[in-house]
């Protein structure tokens, strides 16, 4: 197998798979080197797990760890249920409205006069939403990091449909915005979490782009007692997680070795999967930033590890 060599706390860059759903990437650490470390499957490496047969993913023995702050009939625990695993809700971070929320309420106000909206989350877009008052204004270009965020857009009634890179990422969407429009000039309104990544605002900066970075909302860890209560109520043996913020927290929580011992990680992006493997936490990384697949990504996984 092909490997390529990645410091502790960075980032690997991966090639956009071919298709929708074609091969996980899978994040291993790398032992002996004296330093954490990656080794990085390549989406042509022979890492691919055969396609899960239907009767399979019916019987999948595996409960997971959802971490993401949403309810035990939201889109994540679905699409576990869809391939056989049983969800635990196991919430690390919570949603707050920001310190000042007098900006998002004036930009969503003035929403119609931005030539773009950028949102790198769900949470973003409801944040936005709930700030304005009126209808989303017919002809806003849109772009989302994520297809959960896209569909957040397309709901809040973004018309015409919003961007989408084919790689998972801030950074991935930031490059191919780059090339879709001049950008000198150009108001774009860039809702984000408190401590959300600034890979856009800098490249539209840089591009000349008039970008109002407002904050949105802000994550905040739940207290450890409940984290730790809900985890060890819920005995995962696999987890999904979406954020470098909330592998850090379950760290410091639970400890590094509690997460090793998991059968499998799926993480949701490069970012939070560096976050695990310099920590020495084997992560996956599904095809593409959608829930469906990171459960099937997941499923995959506990079909050659039972």
């Amino acid at each position: 197998m092909n490997h390529g060599l990645l410091p502790k706390g960075a980032t690997p860059a991966f090639a956009a798979p071919p298709a929708r759903w074609v091969k996980p990437i899978h994040l291993k650490v790398v032992s002996g080197l004296g330093r954490p470390a990656l080794a990085v499957c390549s989406a042509t490496a022979p890492c691919h797990y055969p396609p899960l047969e239907m009767s399979q993913a019916a019987s999948l023995p595996w409960t997971v760890a959802v971490t993401r702050d949403e309810s035990p009939d939201g889109a994540l625990h679905e699409a576990l249920r869809a391939v056989g695993a049983t969800p635990r809700s196991c919430v690390v971070m919570e949603a707050c409205a920001p310190e000042d929320s007098l900006p998002l309420k004036r930009a969503a106000s003035d929403l119609s006069n931005y030539s773009w909206a950028i949102c790198a989350s769900a949470r973003a877009v409801e944040a936005l939403v709930l700030a304005r008052s009126g209808p989303w204004p017919r002809g806003l270009r849109t772009a989302a990091v994520g297809e959960v965020t896209a569909r957040a857009l397309e709901e809040a009634g973004a018309d015409p449909p919003p961007i989408v890179a084919s790689e998972p990422g801030s950074k991935a969407l930031a490059d191919l915005l780059l090339t879709l429009d001049t950008w000198s000039g150009r108001r774009v309104l860039l809702p984000r979490a408190a401590d959300g990544r600034r890979d856009l605002v800098e490249s539209l900066r840089a591009a000349g782009a008039l970008v109002d970075d407002v904050e949105a909302y802000r994550m905040r860890p739940r207290p450890d007692a409940e984290i730790r209560g809900t985890w060890t109520a819920g005995r995962p043996d696999a987890m999904v997680i979406a954020s470098p913020q909330v592998a850090e927290t379950l760290v410091r929580v639970l400890g590094v070795r509690e997460l090793r011992d998991l059968k499998a990680v799926v993480a949701i992006g490069p970012t939070t999967a560096a976050a695990l493997v310099a920590y020495g936490i084997d992560a996956s990384i599904p095809a593409t930033t959608s829930f469906a697949d990171a459960a099937r990504c997941l499923a995959e996984l506990a079909s050659t590890r039972r």
